[in-house]
């Protein structure tokens, strides 16, 4: 016959168990504070890259613009009669455009 028995030693099994948990959880809290740190530091890199970007864009646009924008205005004042049958043409083909597409 063969001995099925099993021997095991659970006192010294435990305090094992325990202490390798613990240096799990020191493990873990290490790489999830690093990677807390990781994320705001990448967060405020972004935030300040988008801030830049926005502000070029927005000189730019200004740049672009504001002599467009006096130039439309001083046209308006000189002719407000094509610029009220403009923008009325402008607004009877978009709303053409509108019908034909919601009738789909």
């Amino acid at each position: 016959m063969t001995d099925a028995t099993i021997k095991t030693d659970l006192a010294g099994g435990a305090g094992s168990a325990k202490a390798s948990a613990r240096k799990t959880a020191a493990k873990a809290a290490t790489a999830v504070k690093k990677a807390a740190a990781t994320v705001a530091e990448t967060a405020v890199e972004k935030t300040q890259v988008a801030r830049e970007y926005v502000h070029d864009k927005t000189d730019a646009a200004v740049a672009w613009s504001k002599p467009k924008a006096e130039a439309a205005h001083k046209a308006a004042e000189e002719h407000p009669l094509a610029l009220a049958l403009g923008t009325f043409v402008a607004g009877a083909v978009f709303g053409f455009l509108l019908a034909r597409n919601f009738d789909r």
